[in-house]
């Protein structure tokens, strides 16, 4: 695959050392370490995952050069992804967003308590973000996003190209994965897309190249941190994005027993001619 100019500058300017070495498997994080000098720092984890990302992604969109709308990413962290998914597709305007709790917790406790990862340091979450992105002319100033509310009021309806989460279902509640697919069925446009990013079950089955045995510790760990974690089942996944008008268009196998997943927002003339021709 040829990559698009800008995709290339994006993966050029990345230095080496901000990307540890690819993980074979799923684990709770540790103490945060320190990665990048800014208002906070990415966890190893994030800068592993995100080049995979951004190329899986690559293969699955409208050429980054000349693809132009609006984006959205939920739960952006400490905005690790977005770092190289703003300079791949220049024409996009992204929106960051992340969840603002109402208790605030040390950083030995953020992610027991939020399932927060990296560190945040003096400024508050949003501002962290803004601060960490703003070389990026494409990208707009965060905003808080909670899944597990009625999330989507302050966006307009079928207004955005792309809704990208990763790393988030899993360490939210239930509600917050049904909150994503209504919120990104209401938002998207005809056409949009959604890109899911994370662990996940494949058929009821922990999946990976251990048989699974990895992702199902992990599914474990996760239970018993908080007992409305865990790692989702796909069918699940697809059965709520069918219900908001998103066609599952595939998987995509990633490192450390990962799937980048794709739904597609149905135009409301073919899902009116669904009901009328089952």
């Amino acid at each position: 695959m040829r990559l698009p100019l800008a995709a290339m500058a994006a993966l050029s300017a990345i230095p080496e050392q901000s990307t540890p070495p690819l993980s074979t498997t799923n684990e709770l994080p540790e103490k945060s370490t320190p990665s990048i000098t800014v208002a906070q720092t990415h966890h190893p984890s994030a800068l592993r995952n995100r080049i995979p990302v951004l190329k899986a992604i690559l293969k699955l969109l409208p050429d980054s050069d000349r693809w132009a709308g609006d984006a959205l990413e939920v739960a952006s962290g400490t905005g690790a992804l977005l770092e190289v998914l703003a300079p791949a597709y220049p024409q996009l305007s992204w929106l960051p967003s992340e969840y603002v709790p109402a208790e605030t917790a040390s950083p030995e406790e953020q992610w027991a308590k939020h399932g927060k990862i990296g560190l945040r340091s003096g400024l508050d979450e949003l501002a962290n973000i803004d601060l960490s992105l703003q070389a990026f002319k494409n990208v707009k100033p965060a905003r808080s996003v909670d899944l597990s509310l009625e999330w989507t009021k302050s966006f307009n309806s079928n207004s955005l190209s792309l809704v990208v989460c990763s790393n988030t279902l899993h360490i939210t509640p239930w509600a917050c994965s049904g909150g994503l697919f209504k919120g990104a069925g209401d938002l998207l446009e005809d056409g949009g897309h959604l890109i899911v990013y994370g662990p996940f079950k494949l058929h009821g089955e922990f999946v990976g190249e251990d048989g699974g045995a990895g992702n199902e510790k992990f599914d474990a760990k996760l239970r018993s941190t908080n007992d409305a974690w865990g790692i989702r089942d796909v069918d699940d996944l697809v059965e709520l994005a069918a219900d908001r008008g998103l066609a599952y268009r595939g998987k995509t196998k990633m490192p450390a027993n990962n799937y980048l997943l794709h739904f597609q927002k149905i135009s409301s003339t073919l899902r009116m001619l669904a009901c009328i021709y089952p």
